[in-house]
């Protein structure tokens, strides 16, 4: 049985998700008088490309049920580097296909800002409220007795070992999920936010003064802020907490370095 103190701790993470979109766009778009579809427009590039298009080579190169999937997946560099290629890859042409086509006329200062609220913060909430619900679902099912089915169905239809692993390894996880996961969770993607909002900027400065070099830049600095993770995933790096402080050091180090190399020494701002 799962208790109900890790439905609490679900239930926060999922409440902190919608909190971590619409306190930062509700915020700055009141105080900056910004467009909201701005922010729109930057949950729906991360939508598009972190989930829809990215898809396609994870479908590819992380598939555990191909030879070339188990490959990739059973090695720690070929892992690392293509998830962290593949996250710098799409989202950082997410971010410069949309200032270059739907939010080309937009040039104020503000508009990289406003982008990178909406792609981070939809990260988060994506993330965040939809991992919630479906454990949810999974605590559900495990208390009424009906996880034991989904095994059995899984196992009649001849799914793959490592999926079905994957599968066996919820109640587990389930069981120690807890209100101190729910708030790492939520630091996690706060300064995953904080770098999102800063690539943001940087690829905006990369189009509106074509400097296209920013955009590889923008991409380097995005696959590396992955790496740690990767490499905890397999145990390479063992301890959570000196991940987090990691990257939440990264996050700060380089927002810090754009917002004050770029967007505070731009003076084309609207409201300048």
């Amino acid at each position: 049985m799962i208790p109900s103190s890790v439905f609490v701790a679900l239930v926060i993470m999922i409440i902190g998700g919608i909190a971590l979109l619409l306190i930062p766009t509700i915020c700055w778009v009141k105080t900056r008088h910004e467009k909201l579809t701005t922010v729109l427009v930057g949950a729906a590039t991360w939508f598009l490309f972190a989930i829809v298009l990215e898809a396609i080579p994870k479908a590819i190169f992380l598939n555990p049920a191909t030879s070339l999937g188990q490959t990739v997946m059973n090695s720690a560099v070929l892992f690392t580097v293509l998830g962290a290629a593949m996250a710098g890859i799409f989202e950082e042409t997410g971010r410069f296909v949309a200032y270059k086509t739907i939010l080309k006329k937009r040039t104020n200062k503000e508009t990289g800002i406003s982008h990178g609220i909406g792609h981070g913060g939809f990260e988060a909430f994506f993330l965040m409220v939809v991992t919630g619900i479906q454990y949810i679902a999974y605590a559900l099912m495990i208390n009424t007795g009906k996880f034991q089915e989904l095994i059995d169905q899984s196992l009649e239809q001849g799914m793959p070992e490592s999926m079905l692993a994957q599968i066996t390894s919820i109640p587990d996880a389930l069981m120690s999920f807890s209100l101190g996961n729910a708030g790492l969770a939520l630091l996690e993607r706060v300064f995953a936010i904080v770098l999102h909002v800063g690539l943001s900027v940087l690829v905006f400065y990369a189009v509106r003064d074509r400097k296209v070099w920013m955009y590889g830049l923008a991409i380097i600095i995005h696959a590396l802020f992955d790496v740690p993770a990767a490499l905890y995933q397999f145990g390479i790096i063992t301890n959570i907490i000196a991940v987090e402080i990691l990257l939440a050091v990264y996050a700060v180090v380089f927002f810090v370095i754009i917002y004050n190399v770029l967007y505070k020494n731009d003076g084309k701002s609207k409201l300048a």
